[in-house]
């Protein structure tokens, strides 16, 4: 058996040491060399990508904000609308950060690859002729080589949102969505014209009006999603989803395509074991003030299922189908 080396011992702690101290000091010391050149470079970036109004009081450069991201970032942020909705606030936020790839910091081209909302109010609105508010970043194909100057891409990997709310008004369909304390998460390579955007979220408190009638009404809502996103195509596929809304389960799959002149959409829901009292609790409140007195026992599998086109134009709208089989 051989005998303890101690010197060997103490030259590994020592140049792990040297290691972790040289890391730590990178991290202090990174956004204090390269500050100015990144700011300069992601906000002439946001000037070139943003077609709206954007104004925040100051920017700051740190590892810590969104540990182990670099990112820059932006408080008290206001964000205009699009037309027709030029003159509403489309996202006012506590802060928005960039992360930024570590190893584009040292190239002429930053890459941001995070985004991250804190504290968000976030107020989207849809036309009647289906003029979306949120349609506020350039194409590539509409900027100029002037323009195109910051030397700055946009390859996301993850999208954050902590603490905001969401206010969601398509007068084109027409749909409410109100999300009071959402957080979200959603990761995937979305510099791809096809990838699979993985989410996990939770609200507080969920609802869904369509028509002018709440299907429903601030309910707290969880999922965890798998979408398969095509940007050329527009169309969105929903794989098998786990949400749960208020404490009723459900499977949720389906599939989106924004048309011309509407949507084309087949969405499913399902919840094939769940109690009688589970789905009572997805139920609008206004509608369930009996059971205040009433004793309800029972499993059930539930069904929804939403297909069809909607174009105001055409006069056309999806069928619903939907039923409750009740055991006893």
């Amino acid at each position: 058996m051989k005998p303890f080396n101690k010197k060997f011992l103490i030259r590994v702690c020592k140049y792990c040491g040297i290691c972790i101290v040289s890391i730590l000091a990178l991290l202090f010391i990174l956004p204090y060399v390269f500050p100015e050149a990144i700011s300069k470079k992601i906000k002439a970036w946001a000037n070139e990508s943003v077609t709206s109004k954007l104004d925040f009081s100051k920017a700051s450069l740190s590892f810590f904000n969104h540990f182990p991201s670099l990112t820059l970032t932006i408080q008290d942020v206001s964000i205009m609308s699009a037309a027709p909705f030029q003159t509403d606030t489309l996202v006012s936020a506590k802060e928005i950060a960039f992360g930024i790839d570590v190893t584009s910091v040292f190239s002429d081209a930053i890459n941001i690859n995070k985004i991250f909302f804190s504290g968000a109010n976030i107020h989207v609105k849809v036309s009647r002729d289906g003029k979306a508010g949120y349609n506020i970043y350039k194409s590539s194909s509409s900027k100029t080589e002037d323009t195109a100057t910051s030397g700055t891409g946009l390859r996301l990997e993850s999208i954050v949102l902590e603490n905001c709310n969401l206010h969601y008004d398509d007068q084109s369909i027409p749909v409410t969505i109100i999300a009071d304390n959402l957080n979200y998460t959603g990761k995937g390579d979305l510099s791809k014209s096809v990838f699979d955007l993985a989410t996990r979220l939770s609200v507080d408190s969920f609802s869904f009006v369509y028509n002018g009638e709440a299907y429903l009404n601030k309910k707290p809502l969880k999922a965890k999603m798998i979408t398969k996103i095509n940007t050329n195509s527009l169309a969105l596929v929903f794989e098998k989803n786990k949400i749960r809304i208020n404490r009723l389960p459900v499977m949720f799959e389906g599939r989106f395509n924004f048309l011309k002149n509407g949507y084309d959409m087949d969405f499913s829901l399902a919840s094939p074991k769940a109690t009688l009292e589970e789905i009572i609790t997805a139920i609008p409140p206004d509608l369930t003030d009996w059971l205040d007195h009433t004793r309800v026992k029972g499993n059930a599998a539930f069904n929804m299922r939403l297909k069809g086109v909607y174009s105001k134009e055409m006069n056309k709208a999806p069928n619903l189908d939907a039923s409750v089989n009740i055991k006893g």
